[in-house]
């Protein structure tokens, strides 16, 4: 057997729901595990015994055989959706709710490969075992004694919503009152990482949602992204991933899309 074939994780099928209309989770109960990332608006569903409530970077798994639906009716919202079995042990963590997920580009990757022609089941599966390993690593450090680290939540959050090319470790800082260094060691104390990787990766997630999810031109991404020009934005894109942004939305643009 290929040694990259994952037993215990069994991909079922995927994809990206987006509706302008009202709309409310349907009434169901799967024999799989789902996977939800949000990508925009809000989703209120019933899961079970638990009432969730999901918002844009956000991510829940959903379990088999229990019952989850809508509880309140929404406009705009889209999410990343994935079912999947577990044929072999079980999930390395009990978690299942997610604040905050760092690398949606994951999702995007798992649909280009799984909506390919004669691309391998590994391929596929493999793109879903980084996600759950994402979401287990997310899990321990929720679990670890950093977690009560409200100053470095509120700094992660920070960068998170306002990260573009014009906001730096300094500028962070400022805002909090604290010094660059200070920043620095506590961001990475709790997430693994400093405040301008942290900066660096948000930029890179949102540059990469906006290659994969929208048609905007390279230069209005550069843009939106407050560079200073498309030269500067394609020069950052390849010094952090290795290829240009437009090979990027070339080898990453297949989509299962629904509305429904």
């Amino acid at each position: 057997m290929n040694i990259l074939v994952n037993p215990a994780v069994t991909f079922v099928y995927a994809g990206l729901f987006e509706s302008k209309t009202p709309w409310s989770h349907p009434d169901r109960i799967e024999s799989t595990y789902e996977l939800i990332y949000m990508t925009k608006g809000e989703a209120y569903m019933r899961d079970g015994e638990e009432d969730l409530r999901l918002t844009a970077g956000q991510a829940a798994i959903l379990l088999p055989g229990v019952r989850h639906y809508g509880t309140q009716i929404t406009e705009d919202v889209g999410f990343y959706w994935v079912h999947f079995y577990v044929t072999e042990g079980e999930l390395p963590f009990k978690k299942r709710f997610f604040s905050c997920f760092e690398t949606p580009s994951l999702f995007s990757e798992l649909l280009h490969y799984n909506n390919l022609p004669a691309i391998p089941e590994y391929m596929v599966n493999v793109s879903l075992v980084r996600i759950l390993a994402e979401l287990c690593r997310l899990s321990e450090a929720a679990d670890s004694e950093e977690v009560g680290d409200r100053a470095a939540e509120r700094i992660y959050e920070w960068i998170r919503t306002r990260a573009s090319a014009s906001l730096t470790v300094e500028k962070t800082a400022a805002r909090f009152g604290f010094s660059a260094d200070h920043v620095t060691r506590i961001v990475k104390r709790k997430y693994g990482v400093g405040a301008g990787e942290l900066i660096d990766r948000f930029i890179m997630n949102e540059a990469k949602s906006l290659l994969c999810g929208t048609d905007k031109y390279v230069k209005e991404i550069a843009a939106e992204l407050n560079f200073s020009g498309d030269k500067a934005f394609i020069g950052y894109f390849k010094y952090h991933e290795g290829i240009s942004p437009t090979t990027f939305r070339k080898r990453f643009c297949k989509l299962h899309m629904n509305s429904k």
